[in-house]
């Protein structure tokens, strides 16, 4: 049983060292698709591919981000190394595992079970860190701690997604969906994850003006649409918001325990049937990989946009 996490990048320079220390801990395989980074998000993946032969990186190319199509490349360019039994993840750079899925499926998993669904708790960037920010009491140079121990405020989230499977051969994914068809039968146990998306008012304010360019070309939006250089502030939490919750690192998680990631009984039941029995007939019906299928490319006037703006040596604005 072996576990493979596949991954897309984009600008996490600052993060993905300290994600790529962790998935290493328990991963036999991480194969990283870099989706355009103008940061040194790159150099760091091929450098901790230098040092440990677990890290792959597959290919860097300027391509919008898909739940879908991105994934689906990855895997299909992927599954000639899984065998029938190991699992596989949809993994993100600005997400730790808090229980790795070994000791996951070992402990939390039935044998009949072979998908699970993740339970986040959301890590935020609150009012008074953004002010230590502004006041000089944290700056870049604070990015070298752990993420863990930098932001301790969260919140639950309530809607779940696929993140674990266990692999078979015959199983379908397509460029047209998240997930291959008829992944597996879905656990009840929720995969408890980290997620850092806001780290601090730099990373922020970055992340912000980058998806700004890409929503606008990719959509072709109009200006109400548009996230403005300053419109990172609109993501900070309020210090007094009553979901917020503190995290003391190397602390359990709250255990949730929520179930909308479930069918309903009947339908649970039949399910149970059909992935026990019936997928290997099944699954030829479900269309496949087309080969040629690839994400959509982010137009050269963009990415060079891109580079000019964010790439090294910009000028930083005044929150960084």
């Amino acid at each position: 049983m072996r576990f493979f996490c596949m991954m897309p990048v984009r600008d996490e320079g600052d993060i993905i060292g300290q994600c790529l220390r962790k998935l290493l801990e328990w991963a036999d395989a991480i194969y990283v698709f870099d989706t355009g980074s103008v940061d040194d998000t790159w150099d760091i993946v091929q450098d901790w591919a230098a040092r440990d032969k677990r890290v792959k990186p597959l290919r860097r190319d300027s391509v919008y981000f898909s739940d879908d199509c991105l994934r689906a490349w990855i895997f299909h360019h992927v599954r000639g190394e899984m065998r029938n039994g190991d699992w596989f993840l949809r993994v993100d750079a600005d997400e730790f595992y808090h229980l790795p899925p070994p000791e996951f499926v070992t402990t939390r998993l039935r044998p009949h079970e072979t998908i699970a669904w993740y339970q986040v708790c959301d890590f935020r960037l609150t009012e008074s860190e953004v002010k230590a920010w502004e006041e000089g009491r944290e700056t870049k140079a604070d990015r070298q701690r752990p993420i863990e121990q930098r932001r301790r405020w969260f919140t639950p989230r309530f809607y779940p997604e696929p993140r674990l499977c266990r692999y078979r051969d015959s199983m379908r994914w397509p460029a047209t969906t998240s997930f291959p068809y008829n992944a597996g039968y879905v656990a009840r146990e929720r995969l408890p994850i980290r997620h850092y998306p806001h780290r601090d008012p730099a990373q922020l304010d970055r992340r912000s003006r980058l998806r700004a360019y890409m929503r606008q070309d990719a959509w072709k939006v109009g200006a109400d649409h548009h996230w403005g250089p300053s419109e990172w502030r609109k993501f900070v939490t309020p210090d007094d918001l009553p979901e917020l919750q503190y995290w003391k690192p190397g602390a359990a998680l709250p255990e949730v325990r929520w179930t909308n990631h479930l069918a309903p009984p009947h339908k649970r039941a039949l399910q149970r049937i059909v992935h026990a029995v019936g997928l290997p007939l099944l699954d030829p019906l479900r269309p496949g990989w087309v080969e040629g299928a690839y994400p959509g490319r982010i137009p050269v006037e963009t990415v060079r946009r891109m580079e000019r703006e964010l790439g090294p040596g910009c000028t930083e604005n005044a929150c960084s």
